[in-house]
């Protein structure tokens, strides 16, 4: 008969490693996927949840496991963490357990760190990403998704957003102002400029297996998100702050779009201006 385990709070369990690990490959193995797909779609995309099945059914062994400790450090080791502890925590709201507090307890007896960037590294990488660099990566492209990058840099979208936004241009796009408002979980899109150079641009459908295949950091010298932050700097430091904000979603929302719309109309010409700029500058 298969034993059933305890992790109440108060219980010695919670130092107890063999135990955790035992009660762990139980509930692995008895797993209802469905329970668990369900409730990571509760609060995560649907990317999100994939992958994290994914790496829970093909690496969730690995948890309370040695293979877990001598896996190499890299990104991918970050996301089959994040997928146990998702392990963990669905197990710990299912059966009212602390398995999740002992998965942390253990990483940390075993000297397991996520895989995160310093603070320190993240801003030494934006600092160092000049625009000019960046510029003349894109043009170096040999492939149409050029363009889209330039997209990017020019809208400060987030990816997802970008891929969004540039297969329904047509649709979206109203005199050169690209109306979004959308919402997803903690992130917002507003409303983005749309620049002459890539408004004739849009002829050709993108997926994101398009985008991250041909615009790897091999090819543009950083990761597609840095270009966010260039724009970001850009629009703050040359145009308005409160408006850079705003196109970036961190401020205001669809409720506030009657103050923010009309500041973005005030502040159309200068900004094709700026980008104008930019552009000729570096890309002649």
């Amino acid at each position: 008969m298969m034993l059933e385990y305890s992790l109440e709070p108060n219980s010695p369990l919670r130092a107890n490693f063999e135990e955790a690990t035992a009660y762990y490959r139980f509930r692995l193995a008895t797993m209802d996927w469905q329970e668990f797909e369900d409730w990571l779609n509760s609060k995560n995309t649907e990317k999100y949840t994939k992958q994290m099945i994914d790496y829970a059914k093909k690496y969730g062994e690995m948890g309370f496991d040695f293979k877990l400790v001598s896996y190499p450090k890299i990104r991918k080791k970050n996301d089959i963490l994040k997928s146990i502890a998702n392990v963990c925590r669905f197990i710990d709201i299912r059966y009212d357990t602390v398995l999740h507090e002992a998965f942390k307890k253990w990483l940390k007896k075993k000297e397991i760190k996520w895989n995160v960037k310093s603070h320190s590294e993240n801003y030494a990488i934006a600092k160092n990403l000049s625009i000019p660099n960046v510029l003349d990566n894109i043009e170096k492209i040999n492939h149409k998704t050029s363009d889209f990058a330039k997209f990017v840099l020019i809208t400060g979208l987030r990816t997802e957003e970008a891929i969004r936004a540039w297969n329904h241009h047509d649709e979206i796009c109203k005199d050169g102002v690209m109306e979004l408002f959308w919402n997803r979980n903690t992130k917002n899109a507003n409303a983005v400029f749309c620049h002459e150079s890539i408004h004739h641009t849009h002829k050709f459908h993108l997926t994101q297996k398009n985008v991250y295949r041909h615009l790897a950091k091999e090819f543009l010298g950083c990761e597609l998100r840095f270009l966010r932050k260039v724009n970001y700097t850009i629009n703050s430091t040359k145009i308005d702050p409160l408006l850079a904000e705003f196109m970036q979603g961190r401020r205001g929302n669809v409720s506030q779009k009657h103050y923010y719309l009309p500041l973005m109309q005030n502040n159309q010409r200068k900004w094709n201006m700026v980008w104008n700029d930019v552009l000729i500058s570096h890309l002649k």
